[in-house]
């Protein structure tokens, strides 16, 4: 026996209108087993359903999810994910700032890539989140678009290293530091291709490196290809990020459609 999402949350929340509901659902506050919620589903009598607080107004970035102890973000191509030392205020972790006093970083995005982020909120989410990451136990999804005809599936392990001038590179006597992704191609074109990565490391430009390194550079890399594109931008999107709660232990999942 099923029952309708709306009718559930309309039980628990009868002074609440349908309109409001859905707009539970079109604002993304509303979670299934620990996946967002979009539309109206059909639940059985087991699964939990758990309505998110209103997310505070961070400047020009949209909060997923937000609870006391992490914040999963939408991070927009072109915005460094936390401080350099070239930069230092134009960051997404200083955006948060304004709105979080207290948020540490747990992961990094270039900046020409877009896509899902999670930061701590509090000490011992960031230090639980750190840990995960640390023994890969973060499943982290991206999609690309990658120059040229490439099809198949498998997994690159590269060593790789950083030159004097910041390029990482595919070491060529096997030392450096061990890099290791899982691909998939999910179409194959005779100028580009879609291809799905999934990291197990996460090395800096891990999977711009080791496309690069295989003769399909991502389109529109400036740094690691020839940097034309139509799309005017890097095809490098964080599509899927799962991972445990920190405190609660429940093993949430989130996504951020592919802009190309």
């Amino acid at each position: 026996m099923t029952t309708k999402l709306l009718a559930i949350l309309s039980a628990h929340h009868p002074d609440s209108s349908n309109n409001s509901l859905r707009e539970l659902l079109k604002h993304r506050r509303v979670l299934v087993d620990g996946v967002l919620a979009t539309n109206n589903l059909d639940l059985t009598p087991n699964q939990e359903v758990t309505i998110l607080p209103k997310r505070r107004l961070i400047e020009g970035v949209t909060a997923i999810y937000a609870d006391d102890h992490l914040i999963v973000v939408d991070k927009p191509e072109g915005l460094l994910s936390v401080a350099t030392d070239f930069e230092e205020k134009k960051t997404l972790h200083a955006r948060l700032k304004k709105a979080y006093p207290t948020v540490w970083p747990v992961q990094r995005l270039d900046r020409e890539t877009s896509g899902v982020m999670v930061f701590g909120l509090s000490f011992a989410a960031k230090e639980d989140l750190k840990k995960q990451f640390m023994e890969h136990g973060i499943y982290r999804e991206y999609q690309a678009l990658v120059t040229g005809e490439f099809a198949g599936k498998g997994t690159w392990k590269h060593k790789l290293y950083e030159d004097a001038s910041y390029y990482m590179k595919v070491s060529p006597n096997n030392e450096g530091e061990l890099a290791i992704t899982h691909y998939e191609v999910l179409h194959t074109g005779k100028r580009t291709s879609r291809v799905k990565f999934v990291l197990e490391t996460g090395k800096k430009n891990q999977i711009r490196v080791q496309t690069s390194y295989q003769g399909h550079p991502i389109v529109g890399d400036k740094k690691y290809g020839t940097g034309s594109s139509t799309i005017k931008r890097l095809a490098l999107h964080a599509h899927r990020l799962e991972f445990v709660h920190p405190i609660s232990k429940k093993r949430l999942c989130f996504t951020s459609p592919v802009p190309f």
